[in-house]
This record gives structure tokens, C-alpha cells and sequence, in this order.
């Protein structure tokens, strides 16, 4: 304004200025909908890793991978302090991710763009594993007060509620508008899905299947997968774990609850799988991880048998497909003294990529972010 006053512009100097503070504001005007640049944070398109770390050493972590490079120990980085005990999985609702500590007995919350520590919730939380959201709210399956699904409210970052399920609830997965619940024993053994009414708090349905359901996926069809460990016990005359019920693959009908299909993994083969994921399109899944047997193999929603042959000769601690490209990422984890490392694999199984460096111990998880 003082420069005008003086005199120091020209009129053309002015006549073109004006013309473009005119432009400006007709382009403003024009659109309906301004575009108002948000901050992105320091995480976009990429995937948080989630390092389980070792039982009792509080040395669970978190690493980023993007563009060919990998953020480790993001908590300890940003904030200075030990993150916690055995981390089991994230979620996230707006701006806050909610870290499940299982040995620590906590959810840690941090702000998902910085990774900034925002709070801890303990009260009501006991041996939590893993979580979902659904309408705003987060439910947690813990092995804690008998086996029940806590019920987190994110806004007041405290336990509203929880539901009585089965022992050892382990896997859960929003199923149209019921939350589904794998119950596997925990220390014991269960064999029942728990099919929750999140809008009443309550077991609506109990679905019967194999030993020990550990974890679920949803098909692109919309019915349920689930994976059972099958019962074993240790022999204190071999040293070793006997089987005593076999593992199991389910493919349960979602509409009807009606178990329509059970694949029995030959152990000699499969070993006894503990991890599933679904494929980026819904019309395929992929299965392994059997406590060291080594490969991953990948079935077809429609086929009538399993695969002889593996999709990849690695022993998974951890499966997450990439939606954006379809890519199976896998933890590997040699032992729970060293870092482990991710493995990546295209949808038709050619290695892509293996990252090593600023990995954790017991990569088990994988949450992909984008813009």
C-alpha cells in the first residue's frame, strides 16, 4: 500500500495487476467448491510396518516404507520413548491411529501424521489383540475378563462397553453390518465364531467350526473365510507339539451362517497355518505361516481343493495385501532376538522387493495409507 501511495508503479504496472487480482478472483468464484490444500502429514502412500517385538522386552516398533525407503522406530523417533510390549495391530479413526499392545495391556494413540504421542488407554483393557472400527467406534478382541470385545469410544479415548464372547477371541472383521469374531482358545481351546449386533452390544449368532479359529477375511462375494490352527499339546515325552484336531480352512455362507465348505490342510503339506489375507480383488486369498513350516499358497474363492503348489517358499510372521497394486507383503521373522525383514511379492508371485534396514523385531502387520 505505501508503494502506491508514492507513486511507484505505473499505470500499465497497475492496470496489469488488477487484471490479475481480477482473474484470481473470478477463478475462485467459479468453482463451487474451493480446493483447500490440507495437510497431508508425513505419511502418504505407503505402509506403516508393525513390529511385534519380543514378549516381555517392551521393544515393539514401528517402520514406514515409501518410495524405496523405510522410517524406523517411528514412536521412539518422534517422541522420545519406548512404545511398548508386543504390538498386535493399528487402527484409525480421522487423525488418530489407536497402536494394540498386547503385553502392555494398552492401546497407544498417536496422531497418524506425525506420529506425535496423543494418548494411552488402559482402563478396561486386558490382553488386547486386535481391533476394528465400525460406526465411529473401535472393538477390540482381548483374552482378558474371559474373552470379551472391548468397545473404545476414539472421541473420549475410553472403554464404554464390552461383550461377553468366547476364550481367547483373536481375529475380528466387519461382515456387512455385524462384526464377526474368531475365538481361539487362547490358552485352552474354543471352536465358535461370535457374530456381534454392534448396534445392541451383543453375540446375535454362534457359528461352529475346527479348533482354535484364529483369524477371517471377507470375499468379494461377501461370505466369510476363516482359518482354524487346530488343537495341538505339547508332549513332555517327545519334547514337541502333537496334533490333536486338524487345521481347518471354512467358507461360511454370511447371509445363512451356514458353513458351506471345509478344506482340511494336509499338515505334511501345509503345516499348521496361522495367517491369512485376502487379495486386493476379493476373488482369491492367500494362507501360511505354520509356527516355521515354510510357504504361502494362494486358493481361489471358487476352487474345490487346495494348492499343491506354493505362491511363495518363505514362512510368513505377518500377510497384508496392497490395494492399490495388489502386492503381497510378507514379515519374516528368523527369530525374536533380531530384526526381521518384508518381502514383497507381485499378484502373479514374482519377488519384487525385500526390505531389511529399519525393520523390527517380529514385523507381523501391515496398514497401507494413501492420499
Amino acid at each position: 500500500m505505501d508503494f502506491l501511495k508514492k507513486g511507484v508503479f505505473s499505470a500499465g504496472v497497475l492496470k496489469a495487476l488488477s487484471l490479475a487480482l481480477f482473474m484470481a478472483f473470478v477463478s475462485c468464484e467459479s468453482d463451487d467448491d474451493p480446493v483447500i490444500v490440507k495437510d497431508k502429514g508425513d505419511f502418504v502412500n505407503g505402509v506403516f510396518v508393525l513390529n511385534q517385538g519380543a514378549m516381555n522386552a517392551a521393544n515393539a516398533s514401528v517402520s514406514f516404507i515409501a518410495q524405496d525407503t523405510v522410517m524406523g522406530n517411528l514412536f521412539a523417533e518422534r517422541n522420545g520413548a519406548v512404545l511398548g510390549d508386543v504390538l498386535q495391530d493399528m487402527v484409525s479413526v480421522d487423525t488418530l491411529s489407536f497402536l494394540v499392545l498386547n503385553n502392555s495391556h494398552s492401546l497407544m494413540v498417536v496422531n497418524n501424521k506425525n506420529f506425535n504421542y496423543v494418548g494411552q488407554i488402559s482402563e478396561g483393557i486386558n490382553n488386547p489383540r486386535y481391533a476394528a472400527v465400525y460406526d465411529g467406534l473401535i472393538y477390540v478382541s482381548q483374552w482378558g475378563n474371559g474373552g470379551e470385545v472391548a468397545v473404545v469410544d476414539p472421541e473420549q479415548m475410553q472403554v464404554v462397553s464390552s461383550i461377553n464372547v468366547g476364550v481367547g477371541p483373536e481375529g475380528l472383521e466387519v461382515v456387512g453390518d455385524e462384526l464377526w469374531v474368531a475365538n481361539c482358545g487362547g490358552y485352552a481351546t474354543d471352536n465358535i465364531i461370535s457374530v456381534i449386533d454392534p448396534v445392541n452390544d451383543e453375540v446375535i449368532k454362534e457359528i461352529t467350526v475346527n479348533d482354535n479359529p484364529q483369524d477371517l477375511i471377507v470375499d468379494a462375494d461377501g461370505d466369510v473365510w476363516v482359518l482354524a490352527t487346530g488343537r495341538s499339546e505339547y508332549d513332555a515325552v517327545s519334547g514337541s507339539f502333537v496334533s490333536v484336531s486338524p487345521a481347518a480352512i471354512h467358507h461360511i455362507n454370511a447371509s445363512s451362517y451356514d458353513v458351506e465348505q471345509t478344506f482340511l490342510p494336509d499338515e505334511v503339506i501345509y503345516g499348521k497355518a496361522t495367517k491369512i489375507a485376502l487379495a486386493a480383488d476379493g476373488q482369491s486369498f492367500y494362507f501360511g505361516g505354520g509356527y516355521g513350516f515354510p510357504g504361502i499358497w494362494e486358493v481361489d474363492i471358487t476352487a474345490s481343493e487346495l494348492p499343491q503348489e506354493t505362491f511363495a517358499d518363505v514362512t510368513p510372521s505377518g500377510l497384508g495385501v496392497n490395494p492399490a497394486n495388489g502386492d503381497l507383503y510378507v514379515g519374516v521373522a528368523p527369530n525374536f532376538t533380531a530384526a526381521g525383514r518384508v518381502e514383497i511379492y507381485s499378484a502373479n508371485g514374482t519377488a519384487v522387493e525385500t526390505y531389511e534396514d529399519n525393520i523390527g523385531i517380529g514385523p507381523c502387520n501391515f496398514v497401507f495409507v494413501s492420499e
